[in-house]
């Protein structure tokens, strides 16, 4: 796939602030806070662009086509459901069955009929057409020559007699029931059958008209196929009259439908709201107000540039913390950015969906969010078509599943054949030849071998000018390996697949083929072929994966199924009864002359016979709330004793990890007397986690009473034995060759201190942390240049008489030495642009006039645990970007955690500091707390975490 990516790090005033018509609400402008943009070919003249952009709102994710109308193989079309006008489809079925390569949602519709509003135009042929002076709803067009048109029409359908007079039609193919004594012509694009007279609609007449002839009347009859070659007009009261006296069987008949415009050269038209641009002028007066028109919501819209060459096709997502979306205000300014001078919006909200042609494929993939998850049906959509002709193997898209690869393992590499209009053609894989550059390598068939670390580019050729490359990164030795499972637990026989990925110094990661990895087995605990580990009885052990002399274990535990417990032997006299309705009636007791297991059961009577119309039911209260469940939970068991059999249903209300809850039955009727034991099914709950109630109820119209007991409620499970550590089954750890003690000085040397800390602090009642905190602030004046708290308390800075950042204040930045230190604040859902969005813009500014060697930022948070993951995401990508940009600057990130500890990404140090909640501090073990002390000359920095004493 060929993409790019375009970093805009300046900032962006591309919408101004908006006054909405419906009102003096008026909206906030948005300043562009980043944006990225993929690009892909889909084909020839027809470009799609995804535009990635974070504002001082949030996120706004759109989707723009290019189409080039110069383009002689690229068509533009409306979409309809071939079987009926009236019938939905969503956009990738229109787009699918008619060939196009990628379309949007059109025309606004009528969600319960399905009808289209406004005239609608497929190849030069109507399709729906309703007789209105439109001054609400505008139309897009194009004629024959690609010249687009943006305009309100005027449509007028009508019936032409014998005679040369012309009747009125209300619409074309487009009816809902007969009113204001009206006529309706129909024809196959409708649908198949005629609706026919109706006890709604009782007074109906419909003259078939086959060839062009009046071929039948029918009055107050059921619906007639529509007749494939013709088309049937439908007349309600007095226009009735209109056609007997002026048709009769066997006369010539037609119809004719005009527009405002010369619509003989039309080739498609397709309706949608109002004009957002219109000669180049940003609209504020619209005509059309679609629900939440004021308001952020996902949008669909049309416009062409100024030289009337390129059509822009455009959704935008909305309705999720994902993306915003825009007020159709902000579509018009969005429309107009984008070069547009002319412009019309389309149906939106849950109708907006854009598809578009996978790369190297004939199949379509969504590449917008549509907001209600999935593809809503609609009425009508834009289709564009590739119509080159299919010509031979132009060009190669080779493509790898990953951009890196370590060092001394391998890479498969796909090559898929294209002609010039990249369109898929088929290719013999065994005529490609392969070959790498900028690396040592060697190919076996399409998979490359590298020898040498750096960045490659790998070819692949058929015959003597058909290439293709894709651009990868050949990575040097891990330091760090991972697996995809970290604890196993299993059972006897049961198989798993484990997959290794691979951390180089610099923190870039990479999987590594299972074939390169060294596989084992400790305990005998089972068998790994390849990857793939089976395992043996119940016991403990560990799969072990090695590459390169670093090393990763799993631990494994496996058990038998079907371990059990009883969780409630109801013995208790503090569980509670819950009844559906006041109509039931019910109690609860402890009951000693019935039950399973000495001394009690439950004992639970009831009254179902009333309000039969509705389930009736009585729900026991487990005590405190309920039971936790083991994870591995499969079933439940009860016993359960009836004096005689009843209708009524005996449940259990169990609660999954995510808080689902789930009605389980062990029963759906009592068919038996006396004692039985029951079990139900946990299989399909995803990971149960709580019991709360165990329940009656009386779920059909039958009346019922009377009394039924429980006892020992079990949990049947599969326990999993502990997994002994030992040395010997320790993954590797890196060795961070950053982490050392030295003695920096001169005037190119830098000192300072980083302390976490938590919320929760009090000079009250943390004595010890008091004396820690005045031990360090005197440590800090006398060996530190300057002192770093990070976190959302600071207790420290104050103390401290040398120049301080605090993360629990705003942003600012210091310099000395050649190193800047930035303090970003996140006080706010810990979001910078919640908290403060201009931090944004001036941290930009701080990495775009830094000219020294270290930079360090500082937070209160971990960037993974901001409120918005795809901020904190951007956060780190930016730093990335940066250091790749600047190879030669170390980039540092600090910010408070659980942990003392650090790790490498993308090139990005990362160190997590604990302070006070460092494991294993208290005032018995003081020595548990850690600050940072970091070392820096020229550009050479090293760090320890230090005890206070």
């Amino acid at each position: 796939m060929n993409k790019y990516i375009k970093k805009s790090l300046a900032l962006l005033l591309v919408l101004t602030t908006l006054w909405l018509t419906s009102g003096n609400t008026a909206i906030a402008a948005l300043q562009v806070i980043n944006q990225t943009v993929e690009k892909q070919n889909i084909t020839s003249g027809l470009i799609l662009e995804k535009f990635h952009r974070f504002t001082t709102g949030g996120w706004i994710e759109s989707q723009v086509l290019s189409v080039d109308l110069t383009n002689e193989n690229i068509k533009v079309d409306s979409l309809i459901n071939h079987n009926s006008v009236t019938s939905i489809s969503t956009v990738k079925n229109l787009a699918k069955s008619s060939g196009a390569v990628a379309a949007v949602n059109g025309s606004f519709f009528d969600m319960k009929t399905g009808d289209v509003y406004g005239p609608i135009m497929s190849s030069g042929e109507f399709d729906v057409a309703l007789s209105k002076k439109s001054t609400d709803l505008a139309t897009f067009s194009l004629d024959e020559l690609n010249n687009a048109l943006f305009t309100y029409l005027d449509t007028k359908v009508e019936l032409i007699t014998p005679s040369g007079e012309r009747k009125p039609i209300a619409a074309y193919n487009r009816y809902t029931g007969f009113y204001n004594n009206n006529m309706y012509i129909v024809d196959s694009k409708w649908g198949h059958k005629t609706p026919g007279v109706t006890e709604k609609y009782p007074n109906w007449m419909e003259m078939v008209v086959v060839d062009g002839i009046v071929k039948e009347f029918r009055e107050n009859m059921p619906g007639i196929d529509i007749p494939k070659n013709g088309f049937v007009v439908m007349a309600t009261f007095g226009q009735q009259k209109v056609l007997t006296d002026n048709f009769k069987i066997g006369d010539p008949v037609d119809y004719e439908i005009t527009l405002n415009i010369d619509s003989s050269n039309l080739k498609m038209a397709l309706t949608g709201g109002t004009l957002l641009v219109k000669d180049g002028n940003v609209l504020t007066n619209f005509t059309h107000f679609p629900t939440a028109a004021s308001t952020r919501a996902p949008r669909t819209a049309v416009g062409i540039t100024a030289d009337g060459k390129t059509l822009k096709v455009v959704t935008v997502d909305g309705r999720s913390k994902s993306s915003l979306g825009m007020t159709q205000s902000e579509l018009a300014a969005y429309m107009k950015e984008l070069g547009c001078t002319n412009a019309i919006n389309f149906d939106g909200g849950g109708s907006t969906t854009m598809v578009a042609r996978t790369a190297g494929t004939t199949s379509l993939s969504t590449v917008n969010t549509p907001s209600e998850g999935f593809e809503r049906g609609v009425s009508a959509s834009l289709g564009i078509f590739s119509i080159g002709p299919k010509g031979p193997v132009d060009s190669l898209l080779v493509t790898a599943y990953e951009e890196n690869v370590f060092v001394n393992t391998s890479r498969a590499f796909t090559a898929k054949g294209l002609d010039k209009y990249l369109n898929p053609v088929e290719i013999k894989q065994d005529e490609i030849k392969w070959s790498v550059s900028g690396v040592e390598g060697t190919f076996k068939g399409n998979t490359l071998f590298p020898t040498s670390a750096g960045e490659a580019v790998v070819t692949a050729t058929l015959g003597e000018n058909v290439v293709g490359t894709c651009k990868i990164n050949v990575l040097s030795n891990p330091v760090k390996l991972d697996l995809n499972i970290n604890k196993l637990n299993t059972y006897a026989g049961k198989s798993s697949t484990f997959t290794v990925k691979g951390t180089d110094k610099y923190g870039f990661s990479a999987s590594i083929h299972p074939s390169h990895i060294k596989w084992g087995v400790t305990n005998k605990v089972g068998a790994i072929d390849s990857n793939v580990f089976t395992a043996g009885e119940k016991g403990t052990g560990y799969v072990s994966a090695t590459f390169a002399n670093v090393s990763v274990y799993c631990p494994v535990s496996i058990a038998q199924p079907g371990e059990k417990k009883i969780i409630e032997d109801f013995k208790s006299d503090t569980m509670k009864l819950d009844l559906s309705s006041s109509s039931v009636k019910a109690s609860y007791a402890k009951a000693s002359n019935v039950y399973k297991s000495a001394p009690y059961s439950a004992k639970l009577t009831y009254d179902f016979t009333k309000d039969v119309q509705n389930s009736r039911a009585a729900y026991i209260n487990l005590p405190n709330g309920g039971y936790s469940l083991d994870p591995t939970t499969s079933k439940l068991g009860l016993w359960v004793y009836s004096s005689a059999k009843k209708p009524v249903w005996v449940g259990a209300m169990v609660y999954d990890k995510n808080g689902k809850v789930h009605y389980k039955y062990f029963t759906k009727g009592i068919t038996w007397t006396g004692w039985k034991f029951l079990e139900v099914s946990l299989e399909d709950v995803d990971t149960p986690s709580k019991i709360t109630k165990i329940y009656v109820v009386e779920a059909t119209k039958t009346k019922a009473s009377g009394n039924i007991y429980f006892d020992n409620l079990t949990m049947i499970y599969s326990g999993h034995p502990e997994v002994a550590a030992s040395k010997e089954t320790t993954s590797t750890v890196p060795t961070d060759e950053y982490y050392k003690e030295r003695t920096v000085s001169g005037p190119d040397s830098f000192t300072f201190s980083v302390f976490g800390q938590s919320e929760g602090y009090s000079e009250e009642k943390n004595k010890t942390q008091v004396s820690m905190l005045n031990s360090l602030a005197a440590k800090i004046k006398k060996e530190f240049n300057a002192s770093v708290v990070v976190g959302k308390v600071d207790n420290l800075s104050v103390k401290t008489k040398v120049p301080f950042l605090s993360t629990t204040s705003g942003y600012k930045a210091i310099d000395n030495n050649g190193n800047r230190l930035i303090q970003l604040k996140t006080f706010n859902n810990n979001s910078m642009r919640l908290t403060d969005s201009n931090q944004w813009f001036w941290f930009k500014k701080q990495l775009s006039s830094f000219q020294g060697n270290n930079l360090f930022v500082f937070l209160a948070v971990k960037p993974d645990d901001f409120s918005d993951a795809k901020e904190g995401a951007l956060l780190r990508e930016t730093l990335e970007d940066y250091k790749k940009q600047n190879p030669n600057k170390n980039v540092w990130v600090f910010y408070y955690g659980t942990t003392n500890s650090s790790y490498m990404e993308r090139g990005v140090k990362y160190i997590s500091t604990a302070g006070f909640n460092s494991p294993g501090f208290s005032d018995k073990n003081k020595s548990a707390a850690k600050f940072v002390v970091v070392k820096t000359k020229g550009d050479t920095i090293t760090y320890q975490f230090k005890s206070f004493n």
